[in-house]
């Protein structure tokens, strides 16, 4: 027998140690192996074994099945894993039918009648090779990486859904503003009302008082008269007819209907019935992207023209700046006219329009309800979209305004010239973009402006240079030319991962590809296109013209 002590070896050739003694400096032969612990156990650990409940459904195997020759062969192959539904039964049998590892209790119940049943450890050399080892781990990898890339791409969307509760969030603090302003703006009015009709009223009856006195002193006068010419029967006579004369007067002036003057106010309970029919202030939803990204041009499967003039415009349109609203509206900046027109591109029909301080430049939305424009005096001017589109609050820059985007409650803004500015919804400058790293101009003649795909980077449209791609923060990453695109000025995205830019000299537009920027497809359009928009949902591509009536709308596919 083996003794105790790791110095006192015994001449007896030991073939397998118990694995508990060996951690204690003992030397036992090993006469149990357990399949679950992968442990090897002499006779005093195996009595040990059994006395935990837990352990005693662990399958033992003896020393003939894992020794030969006295020599330790290789670790018994066995099956360590449980069944998820027999937990106490290991999973050592192999459905070839089912192609699924299963206890013996599953063979009896699910598997009676399946002809190719077998025993894992006495068949896992027939039924697996390493090779299909190797291969699996490298598909648990791959399948791995994918997921991860999914949760990472969750994240993503998670953070985005934050910023987006935090927009929508605002949205509704400012419509709620919105609403306390025009209702402020009602009740100004109806003070103004019940003060113009006091103040009419009172002057009124300020001049009947004024009258009622007058008479006053001229009976006074008369019955003074009347009195002092007492004995004078001549002078008597004169100032009693003098005085009836006065009495028919005065009772002329009094004899109107006296009744007593009241202002009343009779509030209009249409608002407050309405607003209490209303269970929020809009609508609350949430939408998935789910347009499929587009690796190939566009063609075009439709085209048309929209009259775009209203009878009242003095001057011929000249649309600088467009942009589709959530219901599929479109937005138009009419510069010649100081007009934001909203044009629905289903009847071809302008169903209102906004007369604006100055001229517009370019019009984006902030939010469903809300845009933005820019106008030639150095403003940015908010306007709520609802039934009748209506001015709000307006920005006062100390530089030109022309392109305009909007993003994560960031207004990004070109001057025109050399400089894009990145504003909060307040005013307040953010950054102020000229140069790259190295200290070089990246801008000569900024125009149009719009925001990826993905909503991390921004496209500035430049006359001489080309499309300027810039991070978020405004940090330069590339620019786009090509021979095909001569003086770009409107650009926007598909929401399907392209940039859609038109040249002015070239009389075109270009697609881009986001991802690569390359080239993938022109569509040809009448001379001097200005600005582009795209509707994703119905794959229409508007396009403004100088000096246009007309807006063109291409239907592509």
């Amino acid at each position: 027998m083996a003794t105790k002590g790791g110095n006192n070896a015994s001449d007896e050739i030991i073939d397998t140690k118990c694995s508990v003694c060996a951690g204690k400096n003992i030397t036992r032969e090993a006469e149990k192996y357990c399949v679950e612990c992968q442990d090897y156990y002499c006779i005093p650990c195996t009595d040990t074994h059994k006395t935990f409940p837990a352990l005693r459904a662990h399958k033992l195997l003896d020393k003939s099945d894992f020794s030969s020759h006295g020599l330790q062969s290789s670790l018994p192959s066995f099956p360590t894993e449980r069944c998820r539904i027999h937990k106490a039964k290991l999973l050592d049998m192999f459905c070839k039918n089912h192609d699924e590892v299963v206890c013996a209790t599953c063979v009896a119940i699910n598997h009676r009648t399946c002809p190719d049943i077998h025993s894992i450890p006495d068949d896992v050399d027939n039924l697996y090779k390493q090779s299909a080892s190797d291969q699996t781990k490298k598909q648990l990898l791959a399948a791995k990486k994918d997921v991860e890339d999914k949760k990472k791409a969750k994240q993503q969307i998670l953070s985005e859904l934050k910023k987006q509760k935090q927009r929508a969030t605002d949205s509704i603090i400012n419509y709620r503003k919105e609403l306390e302003a025009e209702l402020k703006r009602l009740e100004t009015e109806s003070l103004k009302e019940v003060d113009a009709q006091y103040r009419g009223t009172k002057r009124d009856l300020q001049n009947e008082i004024k009258e009622a006195e007058q008479h006053i002193d001229v009976l006074e006068q008369s019955t003074a008269k009347l009195q002092m010419c007492h004995g004078n029967k001549a002078q008597e006579f004169v100032c009693f007819k003098t005085a009836q004369r006065n009495i028919l007067t005065a009772k002329s002036s009094t004899s109107k209907q006296q009744s007593e003057v009241k202002i009343f106010f009779s509030a209009d309970m249409k608002i407050k019935n309405y607003l209490k029919q209303l269970k929020t202030l809009g609508e609350v939803s949430t939408s998935e992207a789910t347009y499929k990204p587009r690796t190939t041009a566009y063609t075009v499967k439709q085209q048309r023209n929209i009259d775009i003039r209203l009878k009242e415009d003095r001057n011929a349109c000249t649309i600088w700046g467009s942009c589709f609203t959530e219901d599929g509206s479109l937005l138009l900046a009419d510069w010649y006219n100081n007009k934001l027109k909203r044009l629905d591109v289903s009847t071809d029909t302008i169903t209102d329009h906004l007369d604006l301080e100055a001229d517009p430049r370019a019009v984006c939305l902030t939010s469903k309800q809300e845009a933005a424009v820019s106008l030639h005096n150095k403003t940015i001017q908010f306007v709520s979209l609802g039934y009748k589109m209506t001015t709000t609050r307006k920005l006062k820059m100390d530089h030109y305004c022309f392109g305009l985007a909007f993003n994560d409650g960031k207004l990004f803004i070109s001057d025109q010239n050399q400089t894009v500015y990145i504003h909060d919804v307040s005013g307040t400058m953010l950054h102020k973009i000229t140069t790259d790293k190295s200290g070089n101009p990246i801008f000569t003649f900024t125009r149009h402006i719009s925001v990826s795909t993905n909503r991390d980077r921004v496209y500035v449209a430049d006359n001489n240079k080309g499309l300027i791609t810039l991070d978020i923060q405004g940090n330069y990453l590339s620019t786009f030319t090509d021979p095909d695109l001569v003086y770009p000025h409107g650009v926007c995205t598909d929401m399907r991962g392209n940039i859609l830019v038109c040249g002015f000299e070239s009389s075109n537009i270009v697609q881009i590809s986001e991802d690569s920027k390359t080239k993938l497809g022109i569509i040809k359009t009448d001379q001097y296109p200005l600005s582009v928009c795209f509707d994703p949902h119905q794959n229409k591509l508007v396009v403004t013209h100088l000096n246009s009536n007309t807006v063109k709308v291409y239907e592509l596919k």
